[in-house]
């Protein structure tokens, strides 16, 4: 039920992300449907008796790489960068929205639409990225408001995965600088178009290389941010990625420098626990853990001055 009236647009991904196996699986390159498939399909889910004018999502791996390839192919076919995105988006890649724009206008004009939704995770540093094209950066900002005021069912799924710009380099993903540009043009946007809606970041604890103070520094940054954070996951290793080689091997298969993974139960709550600072329950464990890691001048950060909380201890 949850794909029942979702839309699959494009198969494959460039993010070369080192934990994913998607670009294992499916292909680094966009394999797109064409415009008449895609029009064909969403024809026949408004037929369904049970549709009530509402796709879920028109998506693929990820939401905006719908059509996007190399400027000139064959440089592609020598290229052997494990992603198009990082560290920096690569020059030969044309990252024009306009394709993905027409599908979703012509989505929406069919008789039977009410909204079409997109529920798969978008990429932002692919939004951010400016070409030397004038005409591909209008048809990123155009795509952009296009998909916070028409496309967003309250939530709009991103994936960070982590804070630490140490961590992230490591993970094949973009500086955590961007996400907070991103929030940024979110909120204008949002406040622009007096819209009720949420940023949802996804997050991962004891990826390769992460330890518990990168943690409890995410667990500070998202609270700054005002995030109470529930879309988040421990590193499962995964065949077939990096990552996996990384967590196994105890080293980084590219660089051969030792690293660390958490492994044991104890370890990985150690990190998990530090997502949740926003619950009670978690609060006593979190303060004694950063003591245990020399971290103490994150308390204050997280619950308040300490004298204020005994104040609030002796007035119970």
């Amino acid at each position: 039920d949850m794909i029942k009236f979702s839309i699959n647009i494009h198969r494959g991904c460039f993010g070369g992300c080192a934990f994913c196996t998607i670009s294992a699986h499916q292909g680094k390159f966009i394999v797109s449907r064409s415009k008449e498939s895609i029009l064909k399909e969403v024809k026949e889910v408004i037929q369904l008796p049970d549709f009530k004018g509402y796709l879920s999502d028109l998506g693929g791996p990820s939401a905006n790489m719908y059509q996007m390839k190399g400027k000139d192919e064959a440089i592609c076919k020598k290229c052997k960068r494990p992603s198009c995105i990082h560290p920096k988006v690569c020059p030969n890649l044309n990252t024009d929205h306009r394709p993905l724009l027409d599908i979703y206008h012509a989505v929406d004009t069919l008789p039977g639409i009410k909204k079409s939704f997109i529920g798969s995770g978008v990429r932002y540093d692919l939004l951010l990225h400016q070409s030397k094209d004038e005409t591909t950066n209008r048809s990123t900002a155009e795509y952009t408001r296009e998909l916070i005021v028409n496309h967003v069912s309250g939530r709009l799924k991103v994936a960070p995965e982590h804070t630490s710009d140490r961590v992230l380099s490591i993970m094949r993903k973009p500086s955590f600088e961007q996400f907070e540009t991103f929030k940024k043009i979110f909120d204008r946007i949002k406040r622009e178009e007096n819209l009720r809606q949420q940023l949802i970041p996804y997050f991962i604890s004891s990826h390769p290389g992460c330890n518990e103070e990168d943690m409890a520094e995410l667990a500070v940054i998202t609270k700054r941010l005002d995030f109470h954070l529930e879309q988040v996951q421990d590193f499962t290793p995964t065949p077939m990625t990096v990552a996996t080689e990384a967590w196994y091997s105890g080293f980084h298969p590219y660089t051969l420098e030792p690293i660390f993974s958490a492994k044991t139960q104890r370890e990985k709550l150690a990190q998990r626990q530090f997502f949740f600072w926003y619950k009670p329950e978690e609060r006593k464990n979190i303060i004694n853990e950063l003591r245990r890691i020399g971290r103490s001048d994150l308390i204050d950060k997280l619950y308040g001055k300490r004298k204020d909380m005994e104040r609030g201890k002796g007035k119970r």
